[in-house]
């Protein structure tokens, strides 16, 4: 899955054919927006991670809530940023398995669109940890709700070729983030059940 967005035309085609409409490429940018609003306060003051943060699509929708920095693992996706989404912005050049921060760096902590390409159970837990110690409060991932029809229909009707993307269950999201030290605090969608696309929001515990 990484290697398909390592390519050196990886950046444009994802900031442009990946997205059919401009109403779809704003909808994560709108709900992280609202989200951070209501879980993070403090608007304009925090530290934010994108990550992975691709061709930068969501750097004005978080820098709204203070200092952005965006990491990713592709070359091309961050020559992509700087040239357009995320111009002037700090982005590091890295893997969301092995974030090269120190613990409690960042304010929040913002994953969308990766979870969703992880099939192993151990891969997730290890991607969550992660997000979950660099953070100081708040981890805000997109994944694909096990839950929903579309994610039965697939169980059901599993087609000819094997899933290139993977679903999982709210359970096992907030199990894995207890285990890393972190709390849930919501799970956000667009249509329950309809709609694959979750975001769970978790709060990392303060160590007495």
């Amino acid at each position: 899955m990484r290697d398909k967005w390592r390519g050196a035309d990886a950046g444009a085609n994802y900031a442009g054919a990946r997205w059919s409409s401009q109403a779809k490429r704003g909808r994560d940018p709108r709900r992280v927006d609202a989200l951070l609003a209501r879980h993070l306060g403090a608007p304009r003051a925090a530290l934010v991670l994108d990550a992975p943060c691709g061709t930068g699509r969501l750097h004005a929708a978080l820098a709204r809530h203070g200092r952005y920095v965006g990491l990713d693992v592709s070359p091309a996706m961050l020559a992509t940023a700087r040239a357009h989404d995320a111009r002037g912005a700090a982005l590091v050049l890295g893997d969301v398995e092995h974030l090269p921060f120190r613990s409690a760096s960042f304010d929040a902590v913002v994953c969308c669109r990766l979870l969703h390409h992880l099939a192993e159970r151990e891969e997730l837990a290890r991607v969550l940890a992660e997000l979950v110690r660099v953070s100081r409060a708040l981890v805000v991932a997109s994944f694909w709700d096990a839950g929903s029809l579309p994610a039965w229909r697939r169980r059901l009707l599993p087609g000819a070729r094997p899933a290139r993307r993977h679903a999982h269950a709210r359970a096992e999201l907030g199990a894995a983030l207890e285990r890393a030290g972190a709390d849930v605090l919501a799970f956000e969608h667009g249509l329950r059940f309809l709609t694959r696309q979750t975001f769970v929001v978790a709060r990392k515990r303060v160590r007495g």
